[in-house]
């Protein structure tokens, strides 16, 4: 096995002894609310479909078959599962794997160019045809109370 210096090209920032990090946290809301027309804090590479593609996105095997299943499954192929548990350790894909979801929901076709080799064009559908909800998780406030309790207060209780 070759080592890394030899089968990996650094990034020019790196090279170049520019690199920020603060451009890497991603965020799946953020880019769900590009595509609404509200104002993203989140760096272009994640929000600008093209760039995410050329720059951001390495196509492995475990994002390509996502995609494929995705959109087999929203193209009509009812065997394609319906269902994905995106499960990795920190920093293993999960959120990026959203937002190339999110990107190709929102774009579809408009996107063959920069998704070749990540999925089959064929999968792609026309731009406006699917109809895309995200909620991210992480931003869901988890100590807040809403709705009904459990168990149930009986009447005339405070």
């Amino acid at each position: 096995m070759l080592p890394i210096q030899h089968t990996c090209q650094p990034r020019q920032d790196i090279l170049q002894g520019s690199f920020n990090p603060e451009i890497f946290p991603a965020s799946l809301s953020q880019v769900v609310d590009h595509y609404r027309g509200k104002p993203a804090i989140t760096h272009a590479l994640y929000t600008d479909a093209e760039q995410f593609f050329r720059e951001a996105t390495y196509p492995t095997e475990g994002l390509r078959m996502v995609l494929t299943d995705v959109f087999s499954r929203l193209a009509g192929e009812h065997s394609a599962p319906a269902l994905h548990r995106l499960e990795t350790a920190f920093g293993g894909g999960k959120t990026h794997t959203l937002i190339a979801l999110t990107h190709i929901g929102f774009r579809g076709r408009e996107l063959a160019a920069v998704t070749q080799g990540i999925i089959d064009p064929h999968l792609l559908h026309t731009p406006g045809e699917v109809t895309v909800v995200g909620i991210a998780g992480d931003e869901i406030p988890s100590t807040s109370r809403r709705g009904a309790t459990w168990p149930p207060i009986p009447s005339g209780a405070s």
